[in-house]
């Protein structure tokens, strides 16, 4: 397995077990799974950080690997800030989020194509 093969997995992996969990939080589940969601969202993190990485060195072009690493600590941020963003309608700030963690794997799997074209042109 590749290095951009195993950090797409990661992302891949990571990111659906944290909307999974992240869907079981929001329907009631206990609160023992936010330390689990928030480490997930994480592990999320760092995978996208590792294909920046990777596209960087593979010549991607900095634009998608600038994305993905800013839309990571904007995802963290959001996360970890998400209760002090309109107090009064949570539910909001909970369906942003959502989508914040969708478009994160979607950055993921756009890096992780454009690392592959790129290999396969050199």
């Amino acid at each position: 397995m590749t290095a951009t093969a195993a950090a797409q997995w990661t992302v891949r992996i990571a990111g659906l077990t944290t909307l999974v969990l992240g869907l079981i939080i929001w329907v009631g589940a206990p609160g023992m799974l936010y330390p689990l969601h928030m480490l997930l969202g994480v592990i999320l993190t760092a995978g996208l950080w590792a294909l920046a990485i990777i596209g960087l060195r593979a010549g991607t072009g900095p634009v998608l690997p600038v994305v993905a690493v800013a839309w990571s600590i904007l995802m963290v941020l959001f996360g970890l800030n998400q209760v002090q963003i309109l107090p009064d309608n949570q539910t909001v700030v909970e369906i942003a989020h959502l989508l914040v963690g969708i478009v994160a794997i979607g950055i993921g799997e756009a890096l992780g194509a454009r690392i592959r074209r790129v290999a396969a042109t050199a």
